[in-house]
């Protein structure tokens, strides 16, 4: 229709206008419509001329050579809905939110086609604009099937903050639709989007047949991921790899997924693949130099670095990976080839610092580096890489002293504070450290690490009474810091009260820190604590195998639970473990062993 042709093309729309202006028999200059809607919008050039102020005399006979007929008092249904496309693309055009708002109503009784709707909802929302609803809401009411709508309106309540209510309009949009593939697909890519797994897996696995394609099987996969369940999603990743070989997000997750296993063989393939498909080359050359490294192959990580970028970010990058794998000549002559050239970042001279000192234990070396740095003065970064330097040479107090030197220099800033902190504590001067953390956290009282460490040092003091309820005041600041949630859980099952509550926290935990041992075997005490009994024994097996050469009371933990279940000879191990690390209690101990 010549209608949706004028849409198709909202630059010809004012030509096309003119046009209509002799074909159908209305003056856009007189219209009763048009004048009424003009005043919504911001400069509605190319429309009408504005008359004069001082003149309200009957509209002109011609608009450019062109003979206008008499202003008629309704318009045609074609007319109409050309008139409000106009002044539709006219306030996009101007980018007038308001009055595109303002124009709901012409937009209505012009009953304009969904595409419309969408074209404008979509712009709202690219702007964030609160208008954005109240378009959908009007675009709804005319078209209640329309699948783009809908979804549009489930992503602008995602925006708004309100997720759930945007997926139950989707539930109630498949309960009228239940065969729409299209919507079923659509909702449980939103139910992923909002770390609903069980739910978007479970829509994802009721498509079948030939509607199974790539893209099912890589969101599915990614639902399964979601639910920690990644051995389960490697078959529907390497099914939608097969569908289209050069799926390159199915290809990552793939590799991430290995890497994960530790498979690194089979994820060194994968990133191979990658490069060759020039996907996201470095980030792609770091995965390729990381893997590497864990398979002990310096040499191969080198000739990966030599494909990369030689900017500054990318060698940092890759000397940072080489530190941890402990590579230091390989490290250390990386950094020194940025040494003096301009833009050398400092993080270069830290580092140098660092594996100075880890590889060769020389101080004045380490802190040469320090002084290399070009600036017009120590940097707080500098300072504190300064401190903890002397703190690991065993020079408490000289670190005190550049500490004290960055809070000075520093004022505002919490980190030279917190530092200051543990150093007191180190020093033994306790009360001090305590009443230097009381100040800090007032000062800066949303500050997580402070509060933690202001708890630790109430709870090394003795008073756990006040040691608990600042690392409550933390977990309503901060609901996953996952150190106040192991605290508070693992006081509650010591102490044997709200033992529900404390497995809550404790799994919490685990599940944002996993493979941590301490928090591992607080669980473990925590079932023991609420008489699961198999379940602690499988936690606390968990949390000595993270690291068998943890702190002491987790193999008295595993020796109580053990002896508990008349594991005599398991129990036997793990006393003689705890005793092994010369705990405080030992007399203890050897009573419980000889007791078995």
């Amino acid at each position: 229709m010549d209608t949706l042709l004028i849409m198709r093309r909202p630059y010809n729309s004012l030509l096309c206008a003119i046009l209509l202006l002799a074909l159908c028999a209305f003056s856009l200059v007189g219209c009763g419509g048009c004048s009424g809607n003009h005043q919504k919008i911001k400069e509605t050039k190319g429309l009408s001329e504005p008359a004069p102020e001082k003149s309200v005399s009957s509209p002109p006979q011609e608009l450019h050579g062109v003979p206008l007929r008499p202003a008629e008092n309704n318009l045609t249904p074609d007319a109409l809905n050309t008139f409000a496309y106009l002044v539709f693309t006219q306030a996009i055009h101007h980018e007038d939110e308001q009055g595109l708002a303002a124009i709901i109503p012409l937009m209505v009784k012009a009953r304009m086609p969904a595409s419309v709707w969408l074209e404008g909802g979509v712009w709202l929302l690219s702007r964030k604009s609160p208008y954005a609803s109240t378009v959908l809401d009007e675009a709804l009411a005319m078209w209640p099937d329309d699948l783009s709508l809908n979804l549009l309106y489930a992503e602008i309540l995602q925006e708004k903050d309100m997720p759930e209510l945007g997926i139950a309009r989707m539930r109630d949009y498949l309960e009228k639709h239940p065969d729409a593939i299209d919507a079923r697909m659509e909702m449980a890519l939103l139910l992923v989007k909002n770390k609903q797994y069980p739910e978007a897996e479970h829509i994802f696995d009721s498509i079948k047949g030939k509607q199974r394609t790539p893209l099912v099987d890589y969101y599915q996969a990614r639902a399964l991921i979601g639910m920690d369940k990644r051995n389960e999603a490697v078959p529907f990743l390497q099914r939608a790899i097969k569908g289209m070989p050069e799926f390159v997000e199915a290809l990552t997750e793939l590799a991430l997924i290995y890497e994960r296993k530790s498979d690194l063989k089979a994820a060194q393939d994968i990133y191979e693949r990658l490069l060759k498909l020039n996907f996201s080359p470095q980030d792609v050359l770091l995965r390729l130099i990381s893997t590497s490294l864990r398979l002990n192959q310096p040499e191969r990580a080198l000739r990966y670095l030599r494909k990369g970028p030689e900017t500054p970010a990318f060698t940092i990058a890759v000397a940072g990976m080489l530190l941890e794998s402990r590579h230091f000549l390989q490290a250390e002559s990386l950094l020194k080839t940025m040494i003096g050239k301009s833009g050398t970042p400092i993080e270069a001279y830290l580092m140098l610092a660092e594996l100075t000192y880890e590889q060769r234990r020389d101080l004045n070396m380490a802190l040469a580096w320090l002084d290399q740095i070009p600036s017009g003065g120590p940097s707080m970064r500098v300072l504190l890489e300064r401190a903890q330097l002397l703190v690991r040479d065993g020079k408490d107090s000289k670190a005190l002293g550049v500490v004290r030197q960055a809070i000075s220099a520093f004022p505002d800033a919490s980190e030279p504070v917190e530092a200051e902190i543990r150093l007191l504590a180190r020093l033994q001067q306790k009360s001090q450290a305590l009443e230097t953390a009381q100040k800090a956290v007032v000062r800066w009282q949303d500050n997580a690490d402070m509060l933690f460490l202001l708890g630790s040092l109430q709870d090394e003091s003795g008073d756990k009474k006040s040691a608990f309820k600042t690392m409550e005041l933390l977990l309503t600041l901060h609901p996953d810091n996952y150190q106040a949630l192991n605290y508070v859980g693992y006081t509650l099952a010591e102490e044997g009260r709200d033992l529900d509550r404390a497995l809550t926290l404790l799994i919490k935990a685990d599940t944002l820190a996993p493979n941590q041992a301490y928090i591992v075997d607080s669980l473990a005490w925590a079932y023991f604590k609420s008489g699961k009994l198999e379940e602690a024994l499988r936690e606390i097996r968990r949390a000595v195998k993270i690291d068998d050469q943890n702190d002491p009371s987790i193999w008295e933990h595993y020796g109580d639970i053990a002896s508990r279940m008349n594991l005599t000879e398991e129990a036997r191990r793990a006393y003689i473990k705890a005793l092994e690390r010369k705990p405080d209690n030992a007399e203890a101990l050897r009573h419980r062993l000889l007791q078995l």
